[in-house]
């Protein structure tokens, strides 16, 4: 299985121009290792048996596996 952590500084290194990503419309930033690894491993569990729980962090409901 792919580690979230390096695959989050892979994609982090490959999305970084400056700090900023230029679209169409407007400037966007670019995510964080940490907000990356997030969301992969949001990813990697989605199909898992858990629960959804409130995050202080990111103020929103994320996915938490369940545990044996």
């Amino acid at each position: 299985m792919i580690d979230s952590k390096e695959l989050a500084k892979y994609l982090r290194k490959e999305m970084k121009t400056q700090g900023e990503v230029n679209t169409t419309f407007h400037l966007i930033k670019v995510p964080t290792e940490d907000d990356l690894e997030f969301w992969v491993q949001q990813f990697q569990c989605k199909d898992c048996v858990g629960h959804s729980e409130w995050s202080e962090k990111f103020q929103k409901n994320i996915w938490i596996k369940e545990t044996k």
